[in-house]
Formats: C-alpha cells, sequence, structure tokens
C-alpha cells in the first residue's frame, strides 16, 4: 500500500468514528443538561431538609442536656426497657393467641357447617308417594315363610 492509500483509509476511518461520535456527544450533552436541571431543583429541596435536620439536632442535643442535669437518664432507660420487656410480652401473647385461633378456627367452622347440613337435612320436603305393585305371591305348598 502506498501512503496515499492509508491516508485516504485514515480519513476514511477518522470520517466514521466522527460520524458515531456525534450522536453521542448530542446524547451526553442533553443527559448533563437534564442532571443540571434535576440537581437546580433538588438543591433547594436538600437546603431546607439539612436546615430542619440542624434544627432537630440541636432540640435533641437540648433534651440530652437536660436530662443528664436532672439525672434522668437512667429514668428514661429504665422506661424504655420496660416498654420493650411489654412490647415482648405481648408480641408472645399474641403468638400463643394466634396458635389457639388457628387450631380452633377450623373447629366452630367445621361445627358450623355441620349445624347447617342437619338444619337442611330435618327440613321437611313435599310428600311423594310411590305408586304400590299388587301382585299376589304364591307360596308352596310345602315350604313355609319365615317371619
Amino acid at each position: 500500500m502506498t501512503t496515499e492509500s492509508w491516508g485516504t483509509a485514515l480519513l476514511v476511518l477518522g470520517a466514521v468514528l466522527v460520524g458515531a461520535a456525534i450522536p453521542v456527544l448530542v446524547q451526553l450533552r442533553a443527559t448533563l443538561r437534564a442532571m443540571d436541571e434535576t440537581l437546580r431543583r433538588s438543591g433547594a429541596r436538600l437546603d431546607e431538609a439539612l436546615a430542619a435536620t440542624v434544627v432537630a439536632a440541636g432540640r435533641i442535643d437540648a433534651l440530652v442536656v437536660r436530662l443528664q442535669e436532672g439525672g434522668r437518664i437512667e429514668q428514661l432507660v429504665d422506661g424504655v426497657a420496660d416498654v420493650s420487656r411489654m412490647v415482648s410480652q405481648l408480641r408472645d401473647t399474641l403468638r400463643v393467641a394466634s396458635a389457639v385461633g388457628a387450631a380452633v378456627g377450623p373447629a366452630v367452622a367445621a361445627a358450623i357447617h355441620a349445624f347447617r347440613e342437619d338444619r337442611e337435612g330435618v327440613t321437611p320436603g313435599p310428600l311423594q308417594v310411590a305408586p304400590v305393585e299388587t301382585r299376589a305371591v304364591h307360596a308352596e305348598p310345602g315350604k313355609q315363610a319365615m317371619p
């Protein structure tokens, strides 16, 4: 190959790369614009949230200082521990109650179902008289009928 053909090949390859890069660059520009707009809109919200967080942290600090001064942190911790024990006992009670309900529930449903079936079976329907065939039965002289 000659230098001229190499130059042409490089020129074609460069044109292909530029042609492929243009849509990518356009999409990147649109994405960066959308990101910039989103950051501008959410920046104000983030500032408000940060300010609210700082205020809440200040209140919590003030509360902790008051609790430490009065020596009431122990009372608070004991109260939280009591509440935790009570919730644990309630959870255990609910677990037992749900097990009992799971065992008793199907039995009650079966009893109600059986009671309804009994009531449906007892309800009298219209009487129907079946036709009776009258046919004379002749007994053989040597045989007796057993009662």
